[in-house]
């Protein structure tokens, strides 16, 4: 579930660090950096894959900008840093108000089933981004992971991926599957806590957020 919300796949390896900045009205900007973006495929078929990665790319169409714009958010910036390979871009986007920051953040499957929910909501000074996730047989994890430090190490070496969520004038007071920097102004999605918890989770899963605004 943390590859559907760090939402980056197919046969196109990378380096992703993606940030979501979310200040107290609900709007937001968003930040994907990718480098060491490589095909898995050998020849051709990657040839074809990387060609296909860049004209999706200049063309404003890879899966996270159309997301971004069906939200109703913008697209300030997509460019190039590095167009050989291995290749590097950074998108910088804005969703302009709670209701865009929702759309993006709710996911469909292929069959258009409801995965992910995405709500944010305040209260006085309280502010909440929760994610609830339709737990299905192919999620819910069969045994507890057994990963050990070189195995992760090794994972890291394919491919790393985080993203951050930053909270804009609030300190973060409560979270579920998220890691919580020291200052409490962001938090880092946390793919090994989220795999126990779908482990023991019933239909459903919600994994939040929730931080103070500070006093002006």
């Amino acid at each position: 579930v943390a590859a559907v919300l760090a939402a980056f796949g197919g046969c196109i390896l990378s380096d992703q660090v993606t940030t979501l900045t979310i200040r107290g009205d609900g709007s937001a900007d968003w930040v994907r950096f990718l480098s060491n973006i490589r095909s898995t495929e050998a020849g051709e078929k990657g040839e074809r894959e990387l060609r296909q990665f860049i004209e999706d790319f200049d063309a404003r169409r890879d899966d996270e900008m159309r997301r971004i714009i069906r939200a109703g958010g913008e697209i300030v910036e997509a460019r190039w840093l590095r167009r050989e390979k291995p290749l590097a871009n950074v998108v910088v986007a804005r969703l302009p108000d709670a209701a865009s920051l929702e759309r993006f953040g709710t996911m469909t499957d292929e069959q258009g089933t409801e995965v992910v929910r995405t709500r944010f909501t305040k209260k006085d000074s309280r502010r909440r981004l929760a994610f609830v996730v339709a737990v299905t047989d192919n999620l819910r994890p069969s045994e507890p992971g057994h990963s050990t430090i070189r195995a992760f190490r090794q994972d890291q070496a394919d491919s790393i991926g985080e993203t951050r969520v930053a909270v804009v004038g609030g300190r973060i007071v409560d979270a579920r599957g998220f890691t919580v920097a020291r200052d409490r102004r962001s938090a880092l999605l946390e793919p090994v806590e989220i795999r126990e918890l779908l482990r023991d989770a019933g239909e459903s899963l919600e994994l939040f957020l929730e931080w103070e605004i500070d006093a002006e």
